[in-house]
């Protein structure tokens, strides 16, 4: 099949470095093990007794349903499977399932989604090699991300070009083929532009299987899934080793990041997350900043107490370096809240979390020397 994809409403092999998904090898650190220590540690000991009776009778449920239990040595295979399954079902198994439009607020799969990007997703069986084709589109950033059933990143592409991915190479059945094209969602033309863009990615496969993934208990794994995303959220920077290959990142760090499946490595896409003491929703904040070290681009986006999308009068969700007012002497000021009629204003619901996304890090950024900074509340 060629060119097979749906839409929402609106021959090389891969080399060895291509495998190779972080820039940076350099880096190495142990990140939020000392957290998981302290923290985790803490909460078994408490709950070591009523904790294994609750294991076990979550443990019974399951099986008298039929269905898996999940615990921390199946957590992230059965993570994986749900996040494949799921953009299977709207149409991404063995092809490219684009999303047309940014990011639908009533359609959100993924925590921390953000709409400066129009992703194409497909789930692929690898029973029979699969040719994915990059285009060539210029000086616009897109990235081609594949993501096997074990979490793990085995390639961050940017070039064009034909890329064969087979299982022996991928090391697992199935595997998520995620594109990031950049879009100013504010934009109605570039929107379109990068739907053609989107027309150009082909596929090609002599046969695209089929899906068979296990039945995990989804109660299990929702518990486990909160509980990561609890304890990844008492840092406010992205851990430089939740995500990327074998051999290229932290265990600990690894397994708290799939609570928040299929991101990119820090090393291409850095994030920065944090709320401020007074994040009710009514306190205006703002943030002013310039010269963002990032070689691709850098966007803000605000999210609700769940990290999605809180959908407001206003379709203000992010900004972006591309579509940001700038002050006279070049800097950027965000407005979280107050007048919407303020430029780069974006709407804060009660218990509002900020992301800052800088796509292509520079080094700084990486080794901390780069701090990026807080916003203030307005006087």
């Amino acid at each position: 099949m060629t060119n097979e994809t749906h839409d929402t409403p609106a021959d090389a092999e891969l080399d060895s470095g291509l495998m190779r998904t972080t820039r940076r090898t350099a880096l190495q650190g142990a990140g939020l093990a000392g957290l998981l220590a302290m923290g985790v540690d803490g909460v078994s000991a408490q709950q070591e007794t009523s904790g294994t009776t609750t294991h076990q009778t979550g443990q019974q449920t399951a099986e008298n349903n039929g269905s898996i239990p999940v615990d921390y040595t199946n957590f992230i295979r059965a993570q994986t499977d749900r996040y494949l399954e799921s953009y299977a079902d709207i149409g991404g198994f063995g092809e490219f399932y684009h999303y047309r439009t940014p990011v639908p607020i009533d359609k959100q799969i993924v925590a921390v989604e953000h709409r400066d990007v129009l992703p194409s997703i497909g789930i692929f069986d690898l029973t029979e090699p699969v040719t994915i084709t990059k285009p060539d589109i210029g000086d616009r950033y897109q990235s081609m991300h594949v993501v096997n059933q074990d979490a793990y990143t085995k390639a961050v592409i940017y070039e064009p070009g034909e890329y064969t991915l087979t299982r022996e190479k991928m090391e697992t059945r199935y595997i998520q083929v995620r594109f990031r094209t950049f879009v100013d969602p504010t934009d109605s033309s570039d929107i379109k532009e990068v739907q053609k863009l989107q027309n150009k990615i082909e596929v090609s496969q002599s046969s695209p299987g089929t899906l068979a993934l296990p039945d995990w208990d989804q109660d299990s794994l929702d518990t486990i899934t909160e509980a990561l995303k609890t304890i990844a959220n008492t840092r406010n920077r992205m851990p430089e080793y939740a995500f990327g290959d074998e051999g290229g990142i932290d265990p600990v760090q690894f397994f708290i990041g799939s609570g928040i499946w299929g991101a990119l490595p820090a090393s291409e896409n850095f994030f920065i997350y944090d709320s401020p003491p007074q994040n009710d929703g009514k306190t205006p904040y703002t943030l002013t900043f310039d010269d963002v070290p990032a070689d691709a681009f850098w966007d803000i986006s605000v999210y609700n107490s769940n990290l999605y999308f809180e959908k407001n009068k206003y379709d203000a969700y992010s900004i972006n370096s591309k579509n940001a007012e700038q002050n006279p002497d070049g800097s950027v000021t965000i407005h979280f809240g107050g007048d919407p009629n303020q430029s780069n204003f974006l709407y804060t619901p009660e218990g509002w979390i900020y992301y800052v996304r800088l796509y292509k890090p520079y080094d700084e950024v990486l080794y901390g020397f780069y701090q990026f900074p807080k916003p203030q509340p307005v006087k």
